[in-house]
């Protein structure tokens, strides 16, 4: 049985933020339409969980749930190692869109599972709802060319790592990345071929990057990346690593597309716009440096 790889909305309510309330939570559990009602007033998934789990935890024992989809995983609680697990599919017919993992801190019995496997028979649509719009909001966030972020998923990311690094007192590097003679070898054999160099070399980009960085495509040659700053001169080694990485692949030897490199830490002063136009600043003199360069600001 497969997971759902693509789920159509029904009848999606509102996604305005909605935060529960706490209280009376106990009485939903004595009566399932309540509980269907609080389930039906969100589209975000860990919302959702989060009433669900409001709704059950207290009666059941339940200290958190996970949810493992397709799509991923969403949590609600904090699981530990100490609880005792028990994983119950999601499916409508025979379409598996995912399981529901229940961390107890009691054991798990037959009763125990029956009342679980009952109750989350409420959640099965306004999952399916939930999982649906979540899906829509990513694909309005990705390059359907090169399936990394766009320009809006970038501009979601960025404000989110300068906000990160300023309250833990981090760093982080953005990197602006421009393709070397793309448009000649673009022009010379056909937007195809440039479609199969930008995908090859998006490719080639996350080779080189960890789980920990993000990468976008800003459209045409241009492309970004968030860098998790682990340790000194990491977007350097990045950087002079994916340059190797290209020159040694089909992209350079055969239509001789180089890439250049401008990039620039995050400093505390720096918001959105003086962060983007520094590390621009880079990869301008790096163009200007003689091309295939790498420059720091």
């Amino acid at each position: 049985m497969d997971y759902i790889s693509h789920l159509d909305v029904v009848n999606p309510e509102t996604n305005t933020a909605f935060v529960p309330s706490w209280q009376g939570y106990n009485s939903v559990t004595q009566d399932p339409a309540m509980l269907t009602e609080q389930l039906q007033t969100t589209l975000d998934i860990e919302q959702l969980l989060s009433i669900y789990l409001a709704a059950i935890g207290a009666s059941h024992k339940v200290a958190a749930v996970e949810l493992d989809t397709y799509h991923g995983k969403f949590t609600a609680g904090m699981p530990s190692s100490s609880h005792e697990e028990l994983a119950l599919p999601i499916q409508i017919n025979d379409q598996l869109m995912g399981r529901l993992r229940y961390f107890s801190t009691k054991p798990i019995t037959d009763i125990l599972l029956s009342s679980l496997s009952n109750f989350q028979k409420r959640l099965v649509f306004p999952l399916r709802n939930a999982l649906a719009f979540w899906q829509l909001q990513q694909m309005a966030l990705k390059d359907p060319l090169t399936a990394i972020g766009n320009r809006a998923s970038y501009d979601d990311a960025i404000g989110r790592a300068i906000c990160s690094a300023k309250r833990r007192d981090t760093k982080f590097s953005l990197m602006v990345l421009d393709l070397d003679n793309f448009k000649q070898a673009n022009d010379r054999y056909g937007h195809q071929l440039g479609d199969q160099i930008l995908v090859r070399f998006t490719q080639l980009l996350l080779d080189c990057i960890r789980g920990t960085d993000q990468a976008f495509r800003f459209g045409g040659d241009e492309f970004a990346i968030i860098l998790d700053e682990q340790a000194k001169d990491c977007a350097r080694f990045v950087a002079e690593r994916l340059q190797q990485a290209v020159l040694g692949s089909e992209i350079a030897q055969k239509y001789s597309v180089g890439v250049s490199i401008g990039y620039a830490v995050f400093d505390k002063a720096d918001s959105t716009t003086s962060l983007f136009a520094r590390a621009d600043k880079a990869l301008y003199d790096a163009k200007h440096a003689g091309k295939n360069c790498v420059r720091t600001a």
